[in-house]
This record gives structure tokens, sequence and C-alpha cells, in this order.
């Protein structure tokens, strides 16, 4: 086994008990990919801090440290939700700006990891009244489980965990725009059908979700053969990457 990076599972207080089904979401996705899943141990780091993530400001004001903390990225995208004037309106924060900050995120640059992060609030974008979730290809995945409360606030768990599915198979590229049977709908998205990795316009994973389960029951990956394919490439190369990296850090 060679380990190439770790899974960081991240979520703000009070979603504790969601932990084992985010962790069974993305472990159904890398069960596809038996060759490399070991490759990727998930962590879990749930509503993290470092043990100084919060200070003193001159103002004898109490602040956070940027980039120590869930709660830090939570408040930063809650900011610009209430600069562009859209918290007080609908309680949403800004997915751009959640996005931002992991891309720029210094810990992540000095030891490569990917993110799972996992939010109570509703999510928006530039242009887009609202978001289910968001991924940048090896880097994070972000998704919000606002959405998936039914009309009695009880969340529907398992159209939860196909959105989180969907959103780590873009962070491992299962859809990049050069493949075959994709289309563009809010970015490169699977066509072939049963998969996971289609795309739903209005939000509504539920049928998705029925044709998960039931494929699962008989045995079948939640994606099609056409993402397992490109997944194993997406595989290959970051390790070919990351073997290149380490054979040059050894001959220092």
């Amino acid at each position: 086994m060679t380990q190439i990076r770790n899974v960081y599972i991240l979520f703000e207080k009070g979603l504790e008990p969601l932990e084992a089904h985010i962790k069974e979401a993305i472990e159904d996705v890398m069960s596809c990919f038996p060759e490399h899943r070991l490759d990727y141990p998930l962590i879990t780091l749930g509503d993290w801090q470092t043990e100084s993530y919060m200070r003193i400001n001159d103002r004898g004001e109490t602040v956070l440290r940027p980039y120590e903390s869930v709660e830090w990225y939570i408040a930063r995208a809650k900011r610009r939700s209430m600069h562009e004037g859209r918290f007080q309106r609908s309680g949403q924060i800004s997915i751009n700006q959640l996005s931002d900050d992991f891309l720029s995120d210094p810990y992540a640059k000095e030891i490569p990891q990917w993110s799972v992060l996992v939010t109570k609030h509703d999510l928006y974008a530039s242009g887009i009244n609202y978001c289910l979730g968001y991924s940048q290809e090896n880097k994070f995945s972000i998704v919000s489980i606002a959405r998936f409360f039914d009309e009695n606030g009880n969340l529907d768990i398992e159209n939860f965990k196909t959105v989180l599915m969907h959103e780590f198979g873009h962070l491992i590229g299962l859809t990049n725009e050069n493949r075959a049977n994709t289309e563009d709908k809010l970015g490169a998205h699977c066509i072939n059908d049963g998969c996971i990795m289609q795309q739903r316009m209005n939000g509504d994973f539920r049928d998705i979700t029925k044709t998960r389960l039931r494929r699962k029951r008989f045995g079948k990956p939640p994606i099609c053969q056409d993402c397992i394919r490109e997944g194993n490439k997406f595989f290959v190369r970051q390790k070919l990457l990351h073997n290149m990296i380490h054979s040059t850090d050894n001959e220092r």
C-alpha cells in the first residue's frame, strides 16, 4: 500500500451523527477502485480546530485565526453572504467563498490532502439561487444538508449520501470534459443511465437515489463503467505523480 493522501472529513458542530453516513458514502465510491482505495485513508476531523484557533485583537475582541477551524470557514462564507445581502434574506452562505478559502488553504498546500466538508447551511453561488454542493477536482468537496429535509423535518439520509457521492466523484475526476458520454449541465456530467454522476438541474436526486439503492442490492456499483474507467486513469496519474515527487525528494 502506498499512502498518497488523506481524505479529511469535516463537518459543522452538531452534525456528528452524520459521520458514519459520510464515511459510507465515500467508501461506496472508493469500492469501485479496489486497487487504489487503501491509498486514500479516511480521517474524521469533524468540527476541526487548532489549539490556538482564536485570538484577542487590539480592541480586546475574540476573533478566529484564518484557516484554523471549520468555524472560520463558515464564518467567512456567512460574512460574504451578508455583504451580498443573501444571509439576511435566506440564511444562505457563499459557496464561492468556501471554495476560494479551501483553494488558498496553506495546510493543504504544505501537505496534499482531500477535504470533504458537510455544512448545515444552505448554499448559493454567483448567479445561482442555491446549490447542493460543489467540488474542485483533486482538492475538496462541499455539501449542504439543508435541502434534504422532508415536511416533517426528517433528514433524507440516502438522498444526501447520493449527492455527497456525486460530489466526491467530481473530486476524483470521474466526468472530466474530455471523456465520452458526458454533457455540460453546470459542468461536465455523465449521461449513462443508473449512474450517480448524472445531473438533475432541479436538484432532485431522488430517482437517482432509488436506482443507486436498487443497484446496491444486486451488488452493482453506484457509477457506470465510463466513470470507473476515468477514475482508474485519475488514480494512476496520482500515483505516478506521487512516486515522481518522492523519487525526486530521495535523490536530494
